[in-house]
């Protein structure tokens, strides 16, 4: 725990990643109780959404045969709907079925239920992998606790790869935020808003083009911004795979959207496209 003037900062590591929650808030302890809240149900969200824990949901989803259905946990189904809606705006840049084997895309190996929270296989050997969007769907279930606490300005990030600003600290016009290379670091004043990148930079070339069933080549690093952490975090690893004018074409169809990318060999990001309320800014070296 980290407190600041007019702020306190919580850390828990769930999902292989180090989370924190910065709350601005002058009454430290109660900040302090809801965090630990939200906290306690990213554990739990945990348990659902690992594709490595036999009781998880995903796990059970790939036991299913064709035409089976099981029911899920409400966060699991809501999460499994964001993907499939990122699958279907990229065009299948992003698709969480990857590694189902033939390939197929997730929306046609599954099909939700629309008012209850179940999942039915359309397709045997359902393999789902939640690593490019579930530690954004995570923020932003977090976020939406401490919303239930009335607590609204604050900052959750997974660690240095998904960030999730909400009202922003008293005087100030949005949570200053950094994202870049090493050598190439901008700023972005970010409020009602997230931002994720995705790329080689972070973990290896562990990206897989799903259409190709092999590495993703067009960029090294993709930022996107979206209205949702979770949608944020599939989108910059969609941005991996999408070559610039694929990518733009999404910004035109969904102009809220920022996207930023580093190309394959190159050091320095570039700007493909910003919403009029939103300029990063490159920071002098």
């Amino acid at each position: 725990m980290r407190t600041e003037p007019g702020h306190v900062t919580l850390y828990r590591q769930a999902m292989a990643t180090d989370f924190s929650i910065t709350i601005a808030y002058p009454d430290h302890q109660y900040a302090r109780q809801a965090a630990a809240e939200a906290f306690r149900e990213l554990e739990r969200l945990e348990g659902r959404l690992s594709a490595f824990r036999e009781d998880s949901d995903l796990a059970r989803i790939a036991r299913l045969q064709s035409g089976q259905t099981c029911v899920v946990d409400p966060a699991t189904h809501a999460c499994l709907q964001v993907a499939l809606d990122v699958e279907a705006a990229t065009g299948g840049a992003f698709d969480i079925a990857y590694r189902s084997q033939p390939h197929r895309a997730a929306s046609k190996r599954i099909r939700l239920a629309a008012r209850q929270p179940q999942v039915t296989v359309l397709v045997g050997d359902t393999d789902l992998d939640l690593g490019g969007i579930g530690k954004g769907y995570a923020l932003d279930h977090l976020a939406s606790i401490l919303a239930d606490w009335d607590l609204h300005c604050v900052l959750l990030r997974a660690s240095k790869s998904t960030v999730l600003a909400r009202h922003a600290p008293p005087e100030r016009a949005g949570w200053e935020v950094r994202f870049g290379t090493a050598t190439d670091v901008w700023t972005l004043s970010l409020r009602e808003m997230a931002i994720s990148g995705s790329g080689s930079d972070r973990q290896g070339p562990h990206i897989i083009d799903p259409h190709r069933g092999r590495p993703a080549r067009a960029h090294r690093l993709a930022y996107a911004t979206a209205a949702s952490a979770a949608a944020a975090d599939a989108l910059s690893t969609a941005f991996v795979v999408m070559p610039d004018d694929a990518i733009r074409q999404y910004c035109q169809r969904y102009p809220d959207s920022a996207a930023y990318v580093v190309p394959a060999g190159s050091g320095l990001l570039r700007v493909l496209h910003e919403p009029p309320t939103m300029e990063a800014v490159a920071l002098s070296p």
